[in-house]
């Protein structure tokens, strides 16, 4: 579907089964190694829609016309975003051949100095989900989205720099506890059984094992891939402690870890739009983390990410391409088509926090090809 007037266009994120032939990308597409997969500007061919099919690439930016100059600005640089991956892949993948954690701790302290440093000169950028992962590189790019989504959620909170140390420390390490669950759980594509789950939940004790046993690496980043499963209200895995007992930096790793993972495609089912999954996990407070960590998290999440179709309570039709901090709910809009269905003279933008009473009424799929004549 083509939403242009006249020589203007809107840049959209649409999901790969759904690119055509003929779309033309408005930003590299890159895999989760850093090497350029398709240039920016590419026209797509058939053959270009098959390799990034079989690539396992998730989403591309389009433009649907000429340029419009929306650019969508990720809070981390991708290459910064991409070599952390790369660097997380090699301990887990070590660590699953070894049965042990073996690293030198200052390049992961360094490469969380670099986030940080990229996130305090970005302090009004919000999180607009980035997807860098393919379904093999899962467990390694949901790492980086949560240090990311950890760190961002502790600047909001006052840490100091040697408290986002740690905390970024343990958030790339959440996880580590999976290279000892057989691939067939982790990777099982219908529901678990009670038996599988079982094995799966000790995850978080074989984190914590493998970061206390490396030594090197601090008590409070092994208690977070211990609890990260835990919940406020003592619902959680391995223990069921509750509250205070769980340490702060913990449920900080935990709502991160959530929203990540109900965003992304896995093998037994496909990803929750983001709005959805804020709404989940704005309604976390003081079950699932405490209340102000919940807050902290969601001031720094865009509900409507940049490129997201919606229509507005008056009627209108346009497309998220910005939100404030703090503004979660209530985007700048690029709109396009009027009340009655009919395209506006000249594209503007309608920023919702501004506007008292106005609000986005539905997401619009775009991506599952449904056209907005059918919409009305």
């Amino acid at each position: 579907m083509k939403i242009s007037i006249g020589d203007e266009s809107i840049l959209r994120k649409i999901e790969i089964s759904s690119l055509r032939p003929g779309m033309i990308l408005s930003s590299g597409i890159y895999n989760s190694r850093g090497e350029e997969l398709i240039m920016a500007g590419k026209q797509l061919t058939d053959a270009y829609v098959q390799q990034l099919l079989k690539q396992g690439v998730t989403v591309a930016w389009v433009d649907d016309a000429a340029p419009l100059g929306q650019q969508v600005n990720d809070v981390i640089k991708w290459q910064t975003r991409l070599a952390a991956v790369n660097q997380v892949r090699n301990i887990l993948l070590d660590a699953k051949d070894s049965g042990r954690l073996v690293i030198e701790p200052q390049n992961l302290y360094n490469t969380v100095g670099e986030f940080t440093e990229q996130l305090l000169a970005r302090k009004n950028l919000i999180f607009n989900l980035v997807d860098l992962r393919s379904q093999d590189d899962y467990t390694f790019a949901h790492s980086v989205n949560v240090c990311t989504l950890s760190l961002m959620t502790g600047i909001t909170m006052g840490y100091s720099r040697e408290d986002l140390e740690v905390l970024g420390v343990g958030a790339l390490l959440h996880d580590l506890g999976k290279v000892k669950i057989p691939d067939q759980i982790l990777n099982k594509p219908g529901a678990l059984s009670k038996e599988e789950f079982d094995i799966m939940k000790k995850h978080t004790i074989f984190g914590y094992e493998l970061i206390h046993e490396a030594g090197n690496i601090g008590e409070v980043q092994a208690l977070m891939a211990l609890q990260h499963h835990e919940n406020y209200d003592g619902s959680g895995y391995p223990v069921g402690i509750q509250d205070k007992k769980i340490h702060e930096f913990s449920q900080v790793v935990a709502i991160a870890d959530r929203f990540d993972a109900i965003t992304a495609d896995r093998v037994y089912r496909k990803a929750f739009p983001p709005h959805e999954a804020f709404e989940m996990c704005s309604a976390a407070g003081d079950y699932f983390v405490k209340d102000n960590i919940s807050k902290a998290f969601m001031h720094n999440i865009a509900a409507y990410p940049a490129g997201t179709l919606v229509e507005l309570n008056n009627g209108m039709i346009g497309m998220a391409v910005d939100t404030p901090k703090g503004f979660s709910l209530f985007p700048l809009v690029r709109v396009f088509y009027n009340s009655e269905f009919q395209p506006v003279p000249k594209q503007f933008n309608l920023p919702l926090y501004k506007k008292p009473g106005l609000c986005v009424l539905r997401v619009l799929q775009d991506s599952m090809g449904y056209k907005f004549k059918e919409l009305r």
